[in-house]
């Protein structure tokens, strides 16, 4: 009988032991819900400048395209912190469904502990200190004696440690239950947010819109946007050379959740090979278009796939993740550094599911498609640049 117990003892100890190995999957979700939320303060920070920004342009009478600017931006910086917020609510799913099971568990391990200490206590009543007294004056020898005396100490000690245990498992059952309350909670209040993101989101759309029915399209109004969009190239080509002269210059920590033998692998060589990072029809191609409207030549650095509202959006090759960014006209845009100077650049996002040196997969979902500002349709706006140039992406894809 007391030989089984300390075996069946034993078995529960390893058990236990194994339990601990199930918080591990817990810690990688909390740490990245605190980096979900490290970024969304952030967002909401810049989101509280642009709506004072907003106000003052109010007051001072501002260009109705200067507003509609400030708008769009605000309305994509709340697609942005709502797509984190929607990530948020995943990963306490994730959490609630690993504690869920934590308690199961752990209750399922308290009751078997529970059943031994009952075990326990029956021979204990059956048997008690007439069997321990037996047991020592039937010894053969000195010897056997104080061997089966050092047996009978283990075994108290093994009562007095299965003791602590139901304890600590009552304790641990406790904590568990209040992780889970507190998930529940933040859940809960990550769902009110969203919500509330998406009533100043459509509140700002109707705004906008207003604003838009007050615009008086001239041939100069449409040269005066087309001359912003230069100014705008023009500052994600510097973005890139910045990047790359960074690249060249500064020692750049290493990608996260990249694999232990990360090397940036050739893009050159994927050339005509690449999957399309969003399925949809190219609307605006690569090189020089005639705008039909100002009636002028212009030079377009990347080229515009036109698809629904919330389309997911694929990383065309292994790389990391550089720089995560708004532009006017672009709006949410991500460039993704794919070594020997070449980068791939997706824009016209609102959610998004990287983070600024994160290692992405080819064919990862980076994040979805959003509005594509204040003129024309719902498009992804893709380009492929390095060594100081641009690429034909239609080149590109396969």
């Amino acid at each position: 009988m007391q030989l089984r117990w300390l075996m069946f003892f034993k078995r529960t100890l390893f058990v236990v032991l194994l339990f601990s190995l199930n918080l591990s999957a817990q810690v990688g979700i909390s740490g990245k819900l605190k980096q979900n939320r490290t970024l969304l303060r952030q967002i909401e920070n810049q989101i509280n400048e642009l709506r004072t920004k907003i106000a003052t342009s109010k007051k001072q009478e501002s260009s109705l395209l200067h507003k509609i600017a400030l708008i769009d931006q605000e309305m994509a910086l709340i697609q942005r912190s709502r797509g984190i917020l929607q990530q948020e609510v995943q990963l306490l799913n994730q959490k609630i469904d690993s504690t869920r099971q934590a308690l199961k568990e752990t209750e399922e391990r308290l009751q078997s502990l529970r059943d031994l200490y009952a075990r326990r206590a029956v021979y204990a009543y059956k048997y008690g200190h007439k069997r321990n007294l037996e047991l020592l004056l039937t010894s053969r020898s000195l010897n056997q004696a104080l061997i089966r005396l050092k047996y009978l100490k283990q075994i108290a000690s093994h009562d007095e440690k299965l003791m602590y245990l139901i304890q600590k498992k009552k304790e641990h059952i406790r904590a568990i239950k209040a992780q889970l309350e507190q998930n529940l909670a933040q859940k809960s209040a990550a769902l009110n947010r969203i919500k509330q993101q998406e009533q100043i989101y459509l509140s700002r759309r109707k705004e906008k819109q207003r604003l838009l029915r007050r615009i008086k399209w001239t041939r100069k109004t449409y040269a005066s946007q087309l001359n912003q969009r230069e100014k705008e190239k023009q500052r994600l080509l510097d973005l890139i050379a910045s990047l790359e002269k960074s690249r060249k210059t500064q020692t750049i920590p290493s990608p996260k959740e990249a694999p232990p033998d990360f090397k940036f692998q050739s893009l050159a060589k994927a050339k005509g090979k690449l999957p399309w990072p969003a399925k949809g029809k190219i609307i605006t191609h690569y090189g020089r278009q005639r705008d039909p409207k100002t009636k002028t030549s212009i030079r377009r650095f990347d080229i515009e796939i036109k698809v629904k509202e919330s389309t997911p959006v694929h990383c065309v090759f292994p790389g990391v993740v550089r720089m995560i960014t708004y532009l006017p006209g672009y709006g949410n845009t991500v460039i993704v550094d794919h070594g020997k100077g070449y980068y791939t650049v997706y824009a016209h996002l609102s959610e998004i599911y990287v983070y600024k040196n994160s290692y992405v997969e080819k064919n990862q979902i980076i994040g979805k498609v959003g509005s594509a500002g204040y003129i024309g349709p719902v498009s992804l706006v893709f380009g492929i640049y390095g060594s100081n140039r641009t690429y034909n992406p239609e080149k590109w894809l396969e």
